[in-house]
């Protein structure tokens, strides 16, 4: 399956920690129809930095990339993402309980985050690059023409701003009111930033400032991709849409525990936007579509197709939380992880075998349950002819015309 010249298709991975280990069951069904498809611009953010910068970076056909994507999200365990030794953990949290005990005045100053995430530093270097240098098979791919862009965002606590790093052929960075987009070789350690869970995992120095999580303050999440000159893009959230029924049901009885409450804002900060930045563009596409093509200027129509896991996926955590070495799992029960219906700060945490492998399947089903649309994406009609332009009513039709996707349209990067 081949795309049409002048449409490029962008991929959009967001975050959620283990729950991205989604994403890549969904790229296995699609990897299975369309073993050579070639996806020219891939974003990332969070937990789906770590899979942009795979696949960027690979340097087989499709299909290969994705398996061996599905491959390290299977080889991972807790220990290889931090370190959960019961000395350190107890140790750590003892640390962090005397700085707060004593208003800062005892505990070494020191104390950064919950865990040490150096184990996934030494996984993501073994499988996408060692040392500090930028991942070589991204300058590959963008040389042979595999490869369009590739964005990694991230946040920076130092200045308070979103930070996207974006590498191309030939790109120059862009500024909006408190994001930006900065031109670089991409770097694990901008990988680990993007993945860096405020307070659980901790930030990462790049350039003097200090990076966490990118869907901290990213406020648009199709942004890159646009910017990057897509025209089409796939996005793969992992946040499950409840039924009216579902979403009226108490996530607990009495007061909410501590671990709902975070679990409330994780979704806040890393899942909910990609919806609201969908539903922007939507209205976007309705306002332009009366405007007369002759007046558009160089605004440009952007295919959207939004995918999610069909089913929740803290109440799928929360029945494999057993399986969490024991000390780390006595200390987030101590959250209330057992008293919440859904406790989603147990599925961002849960890189466990049995989670992960759960997940791929459920991403593959859901692929294959949406093929149809899928493939309206993949394979759209030729854009019209100058000489066959069509008037606004044609157009108001046309973004209409894919069920369960989106048309929008959004001005070329600045």
């Amino acid at each position: 399956m081949s795309a049409p010249p002048g449409r490029p298709l962008a991929l959009v991975m967001g975050g959620g920690g283990a729950r991205a280990a989604y994403q890549v069951g969904f790229l296995r069904a699609l990897a299975r129809r369309c073993p050579r498809l070639q996806i020219p611009i891939v974003t990332g953010v969070s937990a789906g930095a770590i899979n942009a910068a795979h696949l960027a970076a690979h340097p087989g056909p499709f299909e290969d990339a994705v398996e061996d994507l599905a491959a390290l999200w299977l080889s991972l365990r807790p220990e290889r993402v931090f370190r959960v030794d019961a000395r350190f953990l107890a140790w750590n949290a003892a640390r962090w309980s005397l700085q707060l005990a004593s208003g800062g005045l005892l505990g070494k100053p020191d104390v950064r985050s919950l865990v040490d995430t150096s184990p996934l530093d030494r996984f993501l270097r073994r499988h996408l690059g060692e040392g500090p240098g930028p991942i070589a098979g991204i300058e590959e791919n963008l040389r042979s023409g595999r490869l369009q862009a590739v964005a990694i965002s991230t946040s920076s606590y130092t200045t308070g701003r979103s930070v996207t790093w974006v590498q191309g052929i030939g790109l120059e960075g862009w500024r909006r009111p408190r994001r930006e987009a900065v031109a670089a070789p991409i770097t694990v350690e901008h990988v680990m930033a993007s993945a860096a869970l405020p307070l659980f995992f901790p930030a990462v120095e790049i350039s003097g400032e200090w990076y966490g999580d990118g869907g901290i303050r990213q406020s648009a999440p199709l942004s890159p991709a646009v910017h990057l000159g897509a025209h089409r893009i796939l996005a793969i959230s992992t946040r499950f849409e409840p039924t009216r029924r579902e979403a009226e049901l108490p996530m607990s009885t009495g007061y909410p525990p501590p671990a709902q409450v975070v679990g409330s804002l994780l979704n806040a900060v890393f899942l909910d936007l990609l919806d609201q930045d969908a539903w922007r563009l939507e209205k976007v596409n309705r306002l332009i579509a009366q405007i007369p093509s002759e007046a558009r200027g160089e605004l440009r129509p952007i295919d959207l197709l939004t995918l999610r896991p069909s089913r929740d996926l803290g109440q799928l955590a929360g029945e494999l939380e057993f399986r969490l070495p024991f000390l780390f799992r006595y200390l987030v029960r101590g959250l209330g992880t057992r008293s919440t219906r859904s406790p989603d700060l147990l599925s961002f945490l849960l890189f466990e075998p049995g989670y992960i492998e759960l997940l791929l399947e459920m991403g593959e089903r859901d692929a294959e349950a949406r093929w149809g649309e899928l493939e309206g994406i993949l394979s759209p009609p030729e854009p019209p002819s100058p000489a066959g332009v069509r008037g606004a009513e044609g157009v108001k039709s046309e973004a209409s015309a894919e069920p369960g996707g989106n048309r929008a349209v959004e001005p070329p990067p600045t």
